[in-house]
């Protein structure tokens, strides 16, 4: 079980040094990479730099700072395999689209399928001030569930079965205790995943009950608190809100807490 130490830290600095948030990639190369290892636990991060959505509500996705970074590092760590987007994508946003055969979401399918991926965590950063998250909220876990609606009523099962989501709460309380509690306040579905466009549908779409094989995944969300561990020049908060440096202690636990899940799935899978 790996033990994220300060050195990791200086590591995930160094890993989202090398995402260009705003740049597109060379002639030829895609908007992401993609580390393959033999493993039953798939990590994504689609908007690790700024990507382009053709929608009504808004046009660019702005990057979510150290997501890819963050995925990066676990997934070296935890023996994981990793799509992640390292350069600005001015084609499409792979967690609100539809559309078959893009590069992206081709990629996660193809994981799935050739390691028979049982859960796949889609990492995202929620804003500091985020309107679908309440105030005091750092973390949301997103299952495909409406809010306001009991268990009975649900259109359809939660994407991740709730005795994962309940491990993965009690590893994020332990989380808060170990650094600052204020930093690890979670609640569930504000951002549900319940699009048919996100990478959670995506991914439990792959399942297949015909060969008894189920795909669980989960959309989480982080505020800044537990992830920009130091904002770059670069990133596009910095030019309207400047630095940002969030408490080692709390970026230190978030990665031990998503480290410790990463396991526990593996061996649950």
């Amino acid at each position: 079980m790996p033990v994220i130490t300060l050195q990791h830290l200086e590591q995930l600095v160094q890993l989202e040094g090398q995402v260009h948030y705003n740049e597109v990639p060379p002639a030829g190369e895609e908007t992401f990479v993609m580390v393959e290892r033999p493993s039953a636990v798939l990590l994504s991060a689609p908007h690790g730099a700024i990507t382009y959505r053709n929608s009504t509500r808004e046009v660019w996705h702005d990057e979510d700072e150290y997501t890819a970074g963050m995925v990066l590092l676990l997934g070296e760590l935890c023996g994981v395999s990793v799509v992640a987007t390292t350069w600005k994508n001015i084609h499409y946003d792979p967690n609100n689209t539809r559309k078959d055969g893009l590069p992206y979401r081709t990629a996660v399918r193809r994981l799935i399928q050739t390691h028979q991926v049982r859960f796949v965590l889609d990492i995202h950063g929620a804003s500091m001030f985020s309107d679908k998250l309440d105030p005091e909220q750092t973390i949301d876990l997103g299952y495909r569930q409406e809010r306001h609606l009991p268990d009975e009523e649900q259109p359809h099962p939660p994407s991740m079965a709730r005795a994962h989501i309940a491990k993965f709460e009690a590893l994020l309380d332990q989380a808060g205790k170990r650094s600052n509690p204020d930093c690890f306040v979670v609640d569930h579905n504000h951002f549900a995943a319940l699009g048919s466009g996100t990478i959670t549908t995506l991914a439990v779409g792959e399942s297949d009950s015909k060969k008894g094989f189920t795909v669980q995944a989960l959309q989480l969300e982080m505020k800044p608190p537990v992830r920009t561990l130091r904002r770059f020049p670069t990133a596009s908060l910095y030019k309207t809100h400047g630095d940002y440096r969030a408490d080692p202690g709390c970026v230190r636990a978030m990665l031990q807490a998503l480290a410790d899940f990463i396991d526990y799935l593996k061996v649950a899978a």
